[in-house]
């Protein structure tokens, strides 16, 4: 037998896995390296990189977005209504209505100046992001792998390109280019930038 197609089900099934892939990308930012770390170390998780759940969580923050305004407007648009709805030149709701503009305000103040346990919660996120990218040997300049491969020989180790293309060439090294980024070069040769620079640095 056919069936219509069910407007307030699709709509709500959208919130919940919008809102799951929101919420599990959140965790992913909340705890990911710091940006030239994560990259410098090719950190991921389930084959994704930082950069890529950054993509994924704007886009289904959009997309959670477009269909919490279908749920109001087009399943729950007669209860919101009776929220605000005026009763003796006041609101029914009005206590509800100020408690949750005071409790916002709240937060969004006490994260903003980092008051606790919102302090908590930011120390605790980069603690953990930290640590996982404690023990990285990088170079200290910065973004060192979006640095040409000429320009990492020059200023990462002091020596002309010619001379690390020797290097790389005996230990079955390929696609190597003088233009090429040291990111690059260390994907299409199946290695991280973090183990080619302890390579090399050795």
């Amino acid at each position: 037998m056919k069936t219509r197609f069910n407007l307030m089900s699709f709509i709500s099934l959208g919130l919940l896995f919008s809102f799951i892939i929101m919420f599990f990308s959140g965790i992913v930012l909340y705890i990911a390296p710091e940006g030239s770390i994560s990259r410098w170390m090719e950190w991921e998780v389930l084959g994704l990189s930082k950069k890529q759940w950054e993509h994924q969580h704007t886009i289904f923050s959009y997309v959670f977005i477009v269909f919490s305004l279908f749920h109001i407007f087009k399943i729950n648009w007669q209860l919101m209504y009776s929220y605000f709805k005026a009763e003796k030149f006041g609101l029914v709701y009005i206590k509800e209505l100020l408690f949750i503009v005071l409790l916002t305000i709240l937060v969004f103040a006490g994260t903003l100046n980092t008051y606790q346990p919102f302090k908590w919660v930011l120390n605790a996120g980069t603690t953990i992001s930290e640590n996982i990218g404690k023990d990285i040997q990088m170079p200290t300049i910065a973004n060192p792998e979006k640095l040409n491969m000429e320009e990492f020989a020059m200023q990462i180790f002091q020596i002309p390109f010619d001379s690390l293309k020797v290097i790389l060439k005996s230990k079955g090294f390929s696609t190597i280019e003088k233009d090429i980024s040291f990111e690059s070069f260390s994907k299409k040769n199946k290695i991280t930038p973090e183990e080619l620079y302890k390579f090399l640095k050795n």
